[in-house]
């Protein structure tokens, strides 16, 4: 189940919304009490997730399709699991137009260069595990108490998820591939960190890639944490295929009631 989260929840972070008023629902109260707005705002526009646009340097502006409703299907955040599933209610997604209408005309010299939509999302936080389990119960895929045990033993790993409308950079690469393709640098210390293992998400005919989860160590060689406590930011990086993605985490953001929460 917990997999269920960590990768399916990455599949509705594209949604834009405007949130009225200043307090943050992960602060201001218990997230059994937060409603599809909170959630949407946790999943959409939070420290812990990115939406961003990148160079399709891998295709031609008359080639991006536009965001396929059968990869992000409004109102789905995971894939089935083994007692129960992990999902929201159908107002919770929007799909971004992804810089290009289908036929559009090739362009020019000087052109603006073709643009899509990639999501990048901090998914091993308790905030973001938290507003997962939430929006499947309000969506009555996952009982309270079911919820509350799964949530009961947080991951030892940091993990973050990437999606987007057109993932074809990511198509023909495999796990390896992916793994050295990625990783997280500290701001001050400019230490890198490669991920250990990489999960590919797939439509369930397996034919393309949905979402992928990158998973790093949450300790280095010498046993101290690789995210050393008084660092303030991280770059996510990562360039497979023309794909060039590159988002920071305001880890000073990052934080619930209980401290920092990566």
């Amino acid at each position: 189940m917990r997999k269920a989260i960590l990768i399916g929840s990455a599949m509705i972070v594209l949604a834009v919304v405007v949130f009225a008023g200043n307090n943050d629902p992960w602060k201001a109260k218990p997230y059994q009490q937060w409603d599809d707005k909170d959630v949407r705002k946790i999943l959409g526009d939070s420290p812990w997730s990115k939406v961003i646009q990148v160079d399709a340097t891998w295709t031609n502006l008359k080639d991006i399709p536009a965001a396929d409703s059968s990869q992000l299907p409004s109102g789905s955040t995971s894939a089935p699991a083994a007692g129960g599933k992990m999902g929201t209610s159908p107002s919770a997604a929007a799909n971004p137009s992804v810089g290009a209408t289908p036929g559009a005309p090739q362009p020019g010299p000087g052109d603006p260069k073709p643009q899509v939509t990639f999501a990048v999302r901090w998914v091993s936080a308790r905030t973001v595990q938290r507003a997962a389990a939430r929006s499947a119960e309000l969506a009555g895929q996952l009982k309270p108490e079911d919820a509350e045990k799964q949530l009961a033993n947080p991951p030892d790993v940091y993990e973050i998820a990437l999606t987007g409308p057109d993932m074809r950079p990511f198509q023909s690469a495999d796990e390896d591939t992916l793994k050295n393709s990625a990783e997280l640098i500290d701001k001050k210390s400019k230490e890198k960190i490669s991920p250990t293992k990489v999960q590919i998400s797939r439509t369930a005919d397996g034919k393309k890639v949905q979402a992928v989860a990158f998973i790093f160590p949450k300790k280095a060689d010498n046993g101290e944490p690789a995210i050393p406590e008084d660092e303030k930011g991280v770059d996510f990086v990562c360039n497979v295929n023309g794909a060039k993605i590159h988002v920071t985490f305001d880890v000073s953001k990052m934080q619930d009631n209980q401290g920092r929460d990566l």
